[in-house]
């Protein structure tokens, strides 16, 4: 498989970019998967009921569970993989951050059995244990990486190649890591799949006959914010949308289609934090990811086009902080078109920034990424957000 994007052993089980979201699905599981439909299915767990009295959900793991290690999985190793660092894995203790945007609290009851109280109180929440911040992942001592509980796990890394191998080492996958550079090498470097949004690219796999290409669901949404400072909110019509999509965004694009999921809150029980408010910044610009080529093109086109005097490409803590003071003129965003938890996502966000309004996202184009694939290679399933797993899976 060949990986185009850089792979942060920290990172892990939490993707930051698609390469580590193919990489780590293959390693990391969640106690319950999600069907193209969104609905639940069993993951780590072989059930689930809620016990409607507590609001707690009672979940059981499935039977002879293990480690990529061949080590048994225990209800509490879940728990310790939930927990912050220094809190030595019991029950009660302190959940990280992002566990804690979706789980009040977990215990376990046995060997097999917890009780998590989840944040959302919707009779259909067990969903949330599907979100990828849930997936249960345990340091191994003298290893960068965390271990698993899926068949495959990380055997070696170097700085272009990752393997993976089963448990008895009789079946192993390698990863070429290639970031930076033009991802028609990868192909070039005998890559059986490829996931790309670079046309040329795409456009390079057509002339060789040894490859298929298959577009993935449209999975990113990439929005305009505006922080509204008593001015009028930005609004696109639908042939300006398809404009963007076809004109600006080089790759697979289209004009973002409704409805979209930050206009339907009314269940949701959001928090607005209060903050005081920023002024206005004194050199006015819009703000993107600079590792998002999609945000980058839809940012230069405004600037093009004359909406914003210039376009300011950030990343890590400085495009947080940016984000976070909200003084820009306007920033480009991408946000899953079909998050699992829409309440969840909104609150992050306006946890992110609490500026943040939904009547003021702003939907401009919907992006997806295309699968290069070697012809007679099978053994693929495409998850519910288009994410890629091979069938060694349990």
């Amino acid at each position: 498989m060949g990986l185009s994007d850089r792979v942060d052993p920290s990172h892990a089980p939490h993707p930051t970019n698609e390469s580590e979201r193919l990489l780590f699905r293959q390693v990391y599981e969640t106690l319950v998967r999600a069907d193209c439909s969104g609905r639940p299915m069993p993951g780590l767990a072989a059930s689930w009921r809620l016990d409607a009295g507590r609001n707690i959900w009672i979940v059981t793991l499935r039977q002879n569970a293990r480690f990529s290690n061949n080590r048994p999985v225990t209800a509490m190793d879940v728990v310790t993989s939930w927990m912050s660092a220094g809190n030595g894995g019991g029950n009660g203790g302190e959940l990280r951050p992002e566990v804690r945007r979706l789980v009040r609290s977990i215990m376990a009851v046995d060997a097999r059995t917890l009780e998590v109280d989840l944040q959302s109180r919707r009779a259909d929440a067990v969903i949330t244990l599907a979100h990828t911040d849930l997936a249960i992942a345990i340091p191994v001592p003298g290893s960068p990486w965390r271990l698993g509980t899926l068949p495959l796990r990380i055997d070696s890394t170097g700085s272009s190649v990752i393997t993976l191998s089963t448990l008895f080492g009789n079946t192993s996958t390698r990863f070429l890591v290639a970031p930076g550079r033009d991802s028609r090498d990868l192909l070039d470097q005998g890559s059986d799949l490829l996931l790309t949004r670079d046309p040329r690219t795409v456009d390079y796999a057509v002339t060789l006959p040894q490859f298929q290409i298959s577009p993935l669901p449209w999975q990113r949404t990439y929005v305009l914010l505006t922080p509204n400072r008593g001015g009028a909110i930005s609004t696109f019509s639908a042939d300006e949308r398809r404009a963007l999509a076809q004109d600006a965004v080089r790759g697979p694009a289209r004009a973002a289609e409704g409805p979209y999921w930050w206009q339907s809150l009314s269940d949701c029980e959001i928090v607005s934090p209060q903050a005081p408010p920023v002024p206005p910044s004194t050199s006015p610009r819009i703000v993107y990811d600079a590792d998002d080529s999609a945000a980058r093109e839809l940012a230069e086109r405004f600037v093009g086009t004359g909406k914003y005097p210039r376009a300011s490409g950030l990343t890590g803590d400085a495009l947080a902080q940016a984000i976070r003071r909200g003084n820009e003129s306007a920033y480009i965003l991408s946000l899953d078109r079909r998050p699992l938890d829409a309440c969840r996502d909104i609150q992050v966000l306006m946890d992110t920034a609490v500026w943040i309004d939904p009547q003021f996202i702003v939907p401009l184009v919907d992006t997806r990424f295309q699968a290069i694939v070697r012809q007679g290679r099978s053994g693929l399933i495409t998850e519910w957000d288009g994410t890629l797993l091979l069938e060694t899976r349990n």
